[in-house]
């Protein structure tokens, strides 16, 4: 067809053009599961009493739908299909003075022949606006009604130089109508919108109405915008096959000997950070977690390997705007793509795919799209379902100071179907108390999976490529089935590379023993040399703990390996024991525990609940007497930004802060080396550029300083607080900052570590002269701060040698209320705080105090106000 008419309509179509404003805005968690009932980019315009408007299944030229009217005899009005503004974000504008080919295909069935009126037709409707909304014109397509039914599916197109705008469209609506006296059944596919001679008209999109509202696709040979599909993209269509919830999925299914293989991909429609269902707001530098369901059948390796094992992944794009007139305004990075790592099968069950993206700092990204892919040479058909953007929400220190998390650091629960369990168990564990444990009595819906954070943290940026890596786990089973037959029955660990653009480099998988049903004790699972070699450098390490859905019995996994052979560095995997809680890691010996071995006592390290400042947990030490190789060891937060310190406010550079920990300790031997004073216990500080995986091992000023506390002179003692001072570095870029807990070379007892808190004192002076060694040189006693105060202060003192010193608080009738400090100190500088209690714990009213700094040096007395 090729029959044309222009009708003007100035005043009804602007106003009209005004109501599409209302459009139907969307949310990821609305569209995420394929669930809609309405194509993408249309709405049901009208559908009067006696009109049936359907998004249709029953016929269709690509992707598994069409837009269908039924109208059996006439109605009171039109009935019709109209679209949302077809000048989308990738095409802002439909450019003039550009021969515009456009129209449909059709397909009719018992339509009223030779209509003699507009009332009795059939159309298709092309309707431009220009940037201040004044119509530009239309191009009208007839439908054919020479015959009742078409044979096939027929092309409704304009000819040559019919439609050529006089200035840009910004607004172009396209409209499937059936007059009030229009009768039959018509189905339209496969919308054309493009320049004839290869001249660019923009876009319209989707020609095909195969995906529903929120999504959209750009799909091979030319994304469709011609009307036309092939190489195997004809056959993605939304269907009820398979579906991981609900009723629908998308499925992509690519056949064997392609001529011309090519990327295609389905993805969300630009959407703002506000509409991805995380349930917060979403700000620079925020970690993102990308989720999407998948299932596989008939597939083939990709003969290329361009892509991995499997030509099948995920992309995202930040912009600046989902605006349809703020144009391709990819930021940063663009559009990047990431690949998945099947299984090594034909098929696989449904199975969730994650990854991590970071938003761009100071580029404004305020909106995103994410991509189903396909990419080259992938055969085969996968289903993908339940796509979903959740934020990573770094735990700030009140979450993790008091080690009161219920999940390992590092490591997530990646899936935990019905009638299986996952736990962070104590019941059996290789070091540090804890392990990994999946419990699945009888077969599942789903696998069931621990998955881990990226390995690659920031003292370890990248694994090396060109290393021969000895990887693994320690595993415990129970009552597990055994010689599995399928992927299924398995039971397996599994490491995954990616490279710095998100291109998957390989999986190692190490199948867990089921010869038979419980092994002997922990076991070692690790691969054999020359199996794991990378080609290219990992900045993206994850580790998988799986039972397959049909894989029954109990199974424990602890203390896993990760390291080069021979000694070549294989950059680390943080941490290797699963010991401590989200927020913490540790460096303990021999080596840091990355070969999944510790011993001189740091295999004693707990998270217990044998004792608690507050809550119920608590970080123990248990150094043994006459270990062989005295060693440091500590267990430290994961760098963390100021912001969040949980400080109630801004950290400057040159500010003061109080680093704090309570400390109980049992069966205590002195330090007979005396490096660090009578007991070798304390704190260490670290401050960072940043905490970003990939900024390397960034420590600025003077790196990690270590800070050694005076303990009570007794093989015992309650509970304790101990601050240490640690001033920002000016002029360094300081944003983050480390905090260990240490037990040093040749400290011999208990020691329990609770609520490590930061509170920024400003930027305070020392009020005190130094010496070039940073030693205090005068004895003395400075004014609280603040003063008045309700009901903490801090009382700074300083001490130019070491000495025996008590600072206590006195009431104006000179009785004694609390003793703040009463032990031996080593020269520095002190803080001590008083929060307004009494030696019985209660608080003291207003009025004046007095506290009185009294060592061999001298005794110091100052007063201070408390106001309530």
């Amino acid at each position: 067809m090729s029959r044309t008419t222009h009708w003007m309509w100035p005043v009804l179509l602007v106003t009209f053009a005004t109501g599409l404003a209302f459009a139907q805005a969307t949310d990821l968690p609305s569209v995420g599961g394929f669930e809609g009932t309405l194509p993408s980019y249309w709405t049901m315009g009208n559908q009067p009493s006696g009109a049936t408007l359907s998004w249709a299944t029953d016929q269709f030229r690509s992707l598994g739908h069409s837009l269908k009217i039924v109208k059996p005899a006439a109605t009171a009005d039109t009935a019709s299909w109209i679209s949302q503004n077809m000048c989308d974000i990738w095409s802002s504008t439909n450019p003039k003075n550009v021969d515009i080919l456009l129209g449909a295909y059709v397909k009719t069935q018992g339509v009223n022949m030779n209509p003699s009126t507009n009332d009795q037709r059939w159309y298709i409707a092309y309707d431009f606006w220009d940037s201040s909304g004044v119509f530009i014109g239309e191009t009208k397509l007839p439908i054919d009604q020479s015959a009742a039914s078409s044979t096939g599916w027929v092309a409704d197109t304009n000819i040559a130089g019919a439609t050529v705008l006089g200035r840009d469209s910004w607004t172009t609506i396209v409209k499937f109508v059936a007059g009030k006296n229009a009768t039959g059944t018509v189905w339209a596919d496969d919308f054309v919108f493009y320049g004839r001679a290869g001249a660019w008209a923009g876009q319209d999109w989707n020609t095909g109405v195969g995906v529903p509202t929120g999504w959209f696709y750009w799909l091979q040979p030319n994304g469709g915008n011609d009307g036309l599909l092939n190489d195997g993209f004809e056959n993605t269509i939304v269907t009820t096959e398979a579906a991981h919830t609900g009723t629908h999925s998308l499925k992509f299914t690519m056949p064997v000997g392609r001529a011309t293989p090519h990327d295609g991909w389905v993805a969300i429609r630009p959407m703002m950070f506000t509409d991805l269902g995380t349930g917060g707001a979403i700000n620079d530098g925020d970690k993102l977690r990308i989720s999407v369901w998948v299932k596989g059948m008939a597939l083939w390796p990709d003969s290329a390997a361009k892509y991995g094992d499997w030509a099948v992944g995920m992309s995202r794009t930040f912009y600046t705007s989902n605006d349809n007139h703020s144009g391709y305004n990819a930021i940063a990075s663009g559009n990047t793509d990431y690949t998945f790592a099947f299984p090594s099968a034909t098929q696989f069950d449904w199975t969730q795919y994650t990854l991590e993206v970071t938003v761009p700092s100071g580029q404004n990204a305020k909106a995103m799209q994410i991509g189903l892919h396909v990419f080259n040479r992938f055969i085969g058909t996968v289903y993908f379902d339940d796509l979903k953007v959740e934020k990573v929400t770094a735990p700030t220190l009140a979450d993790v100071g008091g080690f009161e998390g219920t999940l390992p650091s590092y490591w997530t629960m990646g899936n935990q179907p019905s009638g299986a369990t996952l736990s962070w168990a104590t019941d059996q564990f290789r070091s540090l108390g804890h392990s990994l444990k999946i419990v699945k009595p009888a077969a599942t819906a789903d696998t069931a999976s621990w998955i881990s954070q990226n390995m690659c943290d920031i003292w370890s940026s990248t694994n090396p490529k060109n290393v021969d890596i000895l990887l693994g786990a320690y595993v415990k089973t129970q009552g597990v089935n055994m010689n599995p037959s399928t992927n299924d029955q398995r039971w397996y660990i599994a490491y995954d590379f990616w490279d710095s653009s998100g291109v998957f480099i390989g999986e190692t998988k190490l199948p867990i023993d089921q010869s038979a049903a419980s092994s002997t004790g922990w076991v070692a699972d690790t691969n054999i040399a020359g199996a794991t070699v990378l080609g290219r450098d990992s900045w993206t390490t994850i580790v998988k703990f799986v039972a397959g859905k049909n894989a029954t019995g109990t199974v424990w996994a602890d203390d896993f390996v990760f390291y080069g052979r021979a000694g070549a560095w294989a950059g680390q995997d943080w941490n290797t024991g699963v010991g401590v809680p989200t927020g913490w890691f540790y460096w303990l010996q021999p080596n840091g525990g990355n070969d999944g071995l510790l011993n001189d006592g740091f295999e004693n390290t707990i998270v217990t609940t044998e004792a608690a400042h507050t809550g119920t947990h608590s970080l123990k030490f248990t150094m043994p007497v006459g270990r062989a190789t005295p060693h440091d060891g500590w267990v430290a937060i994961r760098p963390m930004m100021f912001t969040d310190l949980g400080t109630g406010g801004a950290i400057n550079d040159g500010d003061k802060l109080r680093i704090s920990v309570w400390v109980k300790g049992m069966a205590l031997w002195p330090d007979s080396a005396a490096k660090y004073g009578d007991w070798a216990v304390g704190m260490s500080r670290t401050f960072y550029t940043s905490n970003d995986n990939h900024s390397g091992y960034n420590a600025i000023a003077s790196g990690n300083t270590d800070y050694t506390f005076t303990l009570p002179s007794a093989t015992q003692f309650d509970w304790q607080q101990f601050n240490i001072g640690a001033r920002v570095p000016s002029g360094k870029g300081a944003k983050a900052m480390q905090i260990g807990l240490h037990v040093f070379n040749r400290f011999i007892g208990t020691v329990y570590f609770d609520d490590v808190t930061v509170t920024d004192l400003g930027g305070v002076t020392t009020g005190v002269a130094l010496n070039k060694d940073n030693v205090p040189k005068q004895y003395a006693l400075l004014q609280n701060y603040p003063n008045p105060f309700n009901p903490t202060t801090n009382i700074r003192f300083a001490l130019p040698r070491e000495s025996y010193v008590t600072l206590i608080i006195y009431n104006v009738l000179g009785q004694k209320v609390r003793t703040l400090v009463d032990n031996v100190r080593a020269a520095g500088i002190y803080d001590v705080s008083w929060d307004g209690r009494d030696a019985g714990g209660n608080s003291v009213g207003s009025g004046m105090y007095f506290y009185r700094l009294e060592s061999g040096q001298g005794a110091i007395v100052k007063k201070m106000l408390m106001l309530k």
